[in-house]
């Protein structure tokens, strides 16, 4: 048995005075969520607690000390399924202090912290253990290539964060029983399911079960799916029922303040990017000034391009909901504070009050939801999509969308001209009388998701199936429109693609 040169004391509060105990305290309940990076244990306690813990090897095992505390529950009925533990064992130590053994099937990276009490649960002591290879003190702090490949047409992501989860319920519902977590969830899936099925877009979720990802990993974990955009899922509480509407959110400007100096002050430790993600400047590379003023100009971009995007969201969703707010709003959130992804945060209404708790619990309104958040993320694309995109490509070879969400300042004639069509053509689509249109006004346009015939120079490395499959044609149809009887293709080559049927 050998202890871990590394021994980690972790969160030890200081007493009032020596000579002062303090009361025992009961382990109450233990539960555990799995996450795809870590596995959560959370303990519930009848008191706030002193603890400590240290890693075993040759087996591992994971020790934990909590002070004046006992327990009386039985492990045995936990599922450890896909998860490093294969079982706990508890004991006394020093005649009253609670020793609690994790038996563990690999190393872990631990980190444990406490959780003071909240509507739904009193105090708590959390233990995270995060897989060896995913942990967040294991991630390299190197850029990740760029996204964008000569002759490529990428496709646009979109982190889509559902809020809270696991241990964290959010705010709670009127009845006591609607959960913020199981809200945002939702919302957040059918989000994903309408952007997948969309052409030139790919969503990643930030959370995709009821487990907790800490705030300051969320960025983190969109800027490792390169993200041009990060929407945040949440839902609002107040202690007056009445209050009701959708708010959104970017970050404001002291928020912005504070990020960039302490984003300097540990440059050496951040993985941040300068020039968007996928650039390769390092802020370890940079004196001071010159980083905060770099990384300041960064910013400075992403809370432009945070509030056209959620001006066009907002535009969306007064379609279908009461907006309480009519522009974005300001707010000093930590999980919107990255520097090279436009971020935002969508309170999607009041589980406080009654009427629009039960409208967002429902599935038909939770899609209808995401359709108009996907319908306002996909107007701000087309207006400026990023260089190298599906959609740029769609944009400049004049392919039409399906259909487009009205926006605040646009006019039936502007539209109209925009896709090539008469007036009358457009009001004939969507069965107008007249010329006047509605902010989150969704209008039908005569669209083909199919893009026009293009070409393609082979590279080297490519193969005909995966050509066929990045521009979303079938192998058959792209034999036959390049004359193919086999899969054999030369570098140099240019392949023609037909339009997606």
């Amino acid at each position: 048995m050998e202890v871990s040169k590394v021994i980690r004391r972790i969160l030890v509060p200081m007493l009032c005075s020596v000579g002062i105990g303090l009361q025992a305290a009961e382990v109450v309940d233990l539960r555990m969520w799995r996450a795809p990076d870590h596995t959560r244990l959370v303990l519930d306690l009848s008191d706030s607690v002193e603890y400590s813990s240290f890693l075993l090897e040759d087996p591992h095992r994971l020790v934990v000390d909590i002070k004046s505390s006992f327990t009386d529950l039985s492990f045995n009925g936990l599922d450890f399924i896909d998860s490093p533990i294969s079982g706990i064992r508890r004991g006394v130590r020093n005649g009253d202090s609670l020793r609690i053994v994790l038996d563990l099937t690999s190393a872990v990276v631990p980190s444990a912290f406490s959780l003071a009490p909240n509507s739904e649960f009193g105090e708590r002591l959390v233990l995270d253990l995060y897989d060896k290879t995913s942990s967040p003190r294991s991630q390299s702090a190197k850029p990740p290539a760029s996204r964008i490949e000569k002759g490529a047409r990428r496709d646009i992501v979109v982190a889509i964060s559902a809020g809270h989860g696991g241990e964290d319920p959010g705010s709670i519902g009127y009845d006591g029983r609607i959960k913020e977590k199981d809200v945002t969830l939702a919302i957040s899936r059918a989000l994903y399911e309408r952007l997948e099925e969309l052409p030139g877009y790919k969503p990643v979720m930030i959370r995709e079960g009821d487990y907790y990802v800490e705030l300051k990993r969320r960025p983190e974990i969109a800027r490792r799916n390169r993200a041009d955009l990060f929407v945040a899922i949440h839902a609002d509480w107040y202690r007056n029922s009445r209050a009701r509407g959708v708010t959104l959110y970017a970050l404001s400007g002291d928020r912005a303040d504070r990020e960039n100096s302490a984003r300097v002050a540990e440059k050496e430790n951040s993985s941040d990017l300068l020039g968007g993600v996928g650039g390769d400047l390092a802020l370890g590379e940079l004196d001071d000034d010159v980083a905060l003023t770099l990384v300041s100009l960064q910013m400075a971009w992403s809370m432009e391009q945070s509030l056209i995007a959620g001006t066009s969201i907002l535009d969306s969703l007064a379609g279908i909901t009461r907006i309480r707010k009519k522009r974005v709003q300001h707010a000093s959130l930590q999980v919107l504070n990255s520097p090279d992804i436009p971020s935002i945060l969508i309170e999607t209404g009041y589980l406080t009050n009654p009427e629009e708790a039960q409208r967002l619990s429902n599935r038909n309104f939770q899609e209808r939801m995401a359709l108009a958040i996907a319908d306002g993320v996909t107007s701000y694309f087309y207006e400026a999509p990023p260089s190298g995109t599906l959609v740029a490509w769609h944009k400049e070879n004049g392919v039409i969308p399906k259909s487009l969400t009205v926006k605040r300042g646009d006019t039936l004639s502007e539209i109209a001209e925009q896709f090539g069509l008469t007036v009358t053509e457009l009001k004939s689509i969507n069965g107008l009388q007249g010329s006047t249109i509605q902010i989150g006004q969704v209008l039908e346009l005569p669209g083909n998701e199919s893009p026009f015939a293009s070409e393609h120079k082979i590279q080297r490395g490519e193969t005909l199936s995966e050509i066929a499959q990045f521009y979303r044609v079938s192998l058959a149809d792209l034999r036959e429109a390049n004359n193919l009887r086999g899969d054999r293709i030369l570098i140099g080559q240019t392949l023609i693609i037909p339009p997606t049927r």
